[in-house]
């Protein structure tokens, strides 16, 4: 079964990840002028990724499912699935102007499910690294850890002045402006309890533990980047970066789905 899965996941994660590249790259091509126009290339990006947070949302809660109710990691799963969840709903909102050929409005109601999405998942990243430190996982001394998140933080913090100043320079209205902002300046939020995971895990490098929560760290990363690209795109108009925008999301959840979907794989054998 879980070979099966990833006969299906992988390919076609790849194959519309390329899609979407190959429009910004060559996008008065006649695949992209005649039979894939920009509409229906929105509506497929709507239904991917809402598949895809789909699968990593019921992936999650299965993984929960399949834990005892005194394991540690089992609370975790609780708010990984609900957080997934939270961007399945701010997703389907969206999806309903993609799909009918719609500007979508931002900022909109989805901005709500899409915000509390990041404390949860937040949450979420936190209690794995305890669940793991009572485990008994190598997770280095104070001062080790201490350093790496020191490190991190310092690194997301200037990554973040430079590339997010222009947006904030834009002339664009205040709420539009800190949201355009805000996920980005989240997103690199949630790589600091994901250093300290990836920390623990290297230790398992080559295993399935440790390939699972690779995968899953270069999900947030890509969708750190597609949160950047959709700032540049909505505070300095810079349209060429759309369909960047929808690869860099569609690879993002699709790593996120099958990172996730590895762990099940582990906690369900």
């Amino acid at each position: 079964m879980n070979r099966a899965v990833d006969r299906v996941l992988w390919p076609s994660l790849w194959a519309a990840t390329l899609l979407f590249v190959g429009w910004g790259v060559v996008p008065r091509a006649a695949l992209f002028t005649t039979v894939l126009s920009p509409s229906r290339l929105i509506a497929v990006a709507a239904i991917v990724k809402l598949a895809l947070l789909g699968l990593g949302a019921v992936w999650s809660g299965q993984a929960r499912g399949s834990l005892d109710v005194e394991n540690p990691v089992r609370p975790a799963w609780t708010l990984l699935a609900s957080g997934l969840l939270c961007n399945v709903i701010g997703q389907a909102m969206l999806a309903r102007y993609q799909l009918l050929g719609q500007q979508a409005p931002f900022p909109s109601v989805g901005d709500v499910f899409w915000l509390l999405a990041y404390p949860l998942v937040g949450a979420a990243l936190v209690r794995f690294v305890s669940a793991y430190h009572q485990a008994g996982y190598p997770m280095g001394s104070r001062a080790e850890r201490a350093g790496l998140l020191a490190v991190t933080a310092t690194v997301c913090a200037v990554l973040s002045f430079v590339v997010l100043r222009p947006v904030v320079l834009a002339e664009m209205p205040p709420l539009d402006k800190a949201l355009s902002a805000a996920y980005p300046l989240l997103d690199m939020a949630l790589l600091v309890p994901l250093a300290l995971l990836l920390r623990t895990t290297w230790h398992f490098r080559g295993g399935s533990v440790g390939t699972a929560w690779i995968v899953v760290l270069t999900g947030f990363v890509f969708m750190c980047a597609g949160d950047v690209l959709f700032a540049y795109f909505t505070a300095l108009g810079q349209t060429g970066l759309d369909p960047f925008v929808h690869g860099a999301y569609i690879l993002s959840y699709g790593l996120i789905a099958g990172g996730v979907r590895k762990h099940l794989a582990l906690v369900a054998s």
